[in-house]
């Protein structure tokens, strides 16, 4: 390691970019024996971080160093002062990663490092791409699933209701309108059992259970407000971004997504620190299995619920998966605004019946599963619940807890003026609806941005048309969004017609 300390005076722009980054002039860093990557200690007074290097020759002059706002900040420096850089050792983390691409199996200490220096905005963004990839490339053991899990679970806050049982439910994803968790967690409220659901928002889809939420009642809160919330009402749908549980959890995510991979391994430890993370002792995953789901190979799903249920029981959570029928859009609204209108008719007795029966499906496993109900009676004891109005009820309650208006009605909410209906061009049945094309449709439309924004499906798989039937409506917020999402639902064939094959027999 260099002792020496450059002196150097400081630039400040005032752009984030999430790391600790400082900018050198290209040949003064090289005169410094400092290369892009390499890692520097700044120092001001008795303030110091650790920084990545990058170097540029029409950016700084020598003498200089640009520090990025989210770094100045945190160093406390102002434009114009003088900084001491001293050249430091790269973190343990690459190390480790190296390890990992070659085949290696990590410890459990190996992998609390990694997560601790990514919270601690130590690696580089090649660095955190080099570990993604090399998790996917050579997987995660049971072993270092749990480590990463756990780690995971570390790098944030955790809920401690002090009352049990605590239980969650997880979906694994990929089914356009699926809102079974606004239907199942009053359900499972008004059962006197605490659910703290935390959801995430859409990245993909038209809308995730946070937006449609959102439609109803505020999503974002702290984490004591969300006690109270659940405490109060045994209940709560927020959206887990913003609050400090499983921190690493996002920073992870934010790179699988912009590569497109979803190492299996980090995928089970970022739903079980969730679930973890908010003390859920009894959970249910739905895992949906279908063309154009995320899980689309049932081969894929039962290797996926067998780790589940094997990893969720070391980490002390009792799990059950369920793998579903996934190839399709459930209920009828696909957008926050149209979500949220079948949710509210589902909970008044008068929506979707797909969506309906999978809620209630799922309620009732998460009855029996933590005892509250004799095994074969939570189907029925779940539609009770939503029967009797208890469930409306208790929705309501949780709206009004969230700061929403529990009197809302499914007039009260409104969708996009804009509409335009996508009718059959020919008689047959309808042989698929594929999740993701209606998805880009509807995002085509506007949602999840805009919550009135979406696509109103009329049918489903199986049902019989004639030509000029509308298939499904494209609601938007402007005649502009409109017209993209027309453009794109032009170019896609979102709903797909039976084929009949004729074969000649000689």
């Amino acid at each position: 390691m260099v002792e020496k300390g450059y002196m150097l005076r400081a630039r400040i722009f005032d752009i984030e970019t999430g790391k600790n980054i400082v900018v050198l002039n290209e040949s003064e860093a090289q005169d410094m024996d400092m290369f892009i990557g390499d890692r520097v200690m700044l120092k001001i007074g008795d303030r110091k971080c650790t920084a990545i290097v990058d170097v540029s020759d029409t950016l700084v002059k020598r003498g200089e160093v640009v520090l990025f706002s989210d770094t100045s900040l945190g160093i406390g420096t102002k434009h114009g002062d003088m900084i001491e850089i001293t050249p430091t050792s790269n973190p343990a983390s690459i190390e480790i990663i190296k390890k990992k691409m070659d085949g290696g199996d990590l410890w459990e200490g190996e992998i609390k490092t990694v997560i601790n220096e990514i919270m601690e905005n130590k690696l580089s963004e090649t660095e955190l791409a080099s570990f993604v990839s090399a998790l996917y490339i050579r997987g995660l053991s049971n072993d270092e699933t749990i480590y990463l899990t756990n780690a995971i679970v570390g790098s944030g806050s955790t809920l401690d209701l002090g009352v049990h049982p605590v239980v969650d439910k997880h979906c694994s994803g990929g089914v356009a309108g699926n809102r079974t968790t606004m239907i199942l967690a009053p359900i499972i409220a008004a059962a006197e059992l605490y659910i703290p659901k935390t959801s995430a928002r859409s990245i993909t889809s038209p809308a995730g259970t946070a937006d449609t939420m959102e439609v109803l009642a505020p999503v974002t809160f702290k984490l004591d407000e969300m006690e109270e919330i659940v405490l109060k009402t045994h209940g709560c749908i927020v959206w887990g971004g913003a609050m400090d549980l499983a921190a690493a959890d996002d920073k992870l995510i934010r790179i699988r997504n912009s590569m497109r991979l979803d190492p299996k391994g980090v995928l089970l430890a970022s739903i079980l620190a969730k679930k973890k993370s908010v003390g859920a002792e009894y959970v249910v995953i739905d895992i949906p299995v279908g063309r154009g789901a995320k899980v689309e190979d049932s081969r894929v799903a039962k290797g996926l619920a067998k780790d589940f249920l094997e990893i969720g029981e070391k980490l002390g959570m009792k799990i059950e998966c369920y793998i579903t029928v996934g190839n399709g859009p459930i209920g009828n609204g696909m957008g926050p605004a149209l979500e949220a209108r079948d949710v509210l008719k589902v909970l008044q007795g008068e929506g979707p019946y797909d969506l309906t029966e999978k809620s209630l499906l799922l309620a009732g496993a998460l009855l029996e599963l933590c005892g509250k109900v004799e095994k074969g009676r939570g189907y029925a004891v779940a539609s009770d619940i939503l029967k009797s109005g208890k469930a409306l009820e208790k929705m309501r309650e949780i709206i009004g807890a969230q700061g929403g208006n529990p009197k809302v009605r499914v007039e009260d909410i409104p969708i996009g003026s804009y509409k335009s209906e996508v009718k059959a061009q020919k008689e047959g049945r309808i042989h698929h609806v594929d999740n993701r094309m209606i998805s880009r449709i509807a995002r085509a439309a506007g949602a999840p941005k805009n919550k009135g924004a979406g696509v109103l499906m009329h049918v489903k798989q199986g049902d019989k048309v004639k030509v000029g039937d509308v298939l499904f409506d494209i609601i938007a917020e402007s005649e502009t969004k409109l017209s993209m999402a027309l453009e794109v639902a032009g170019q896609l064939e979102a709903v797909e017609m039976e084929k009949v094959i004729l074969s000649k027999m000689e």
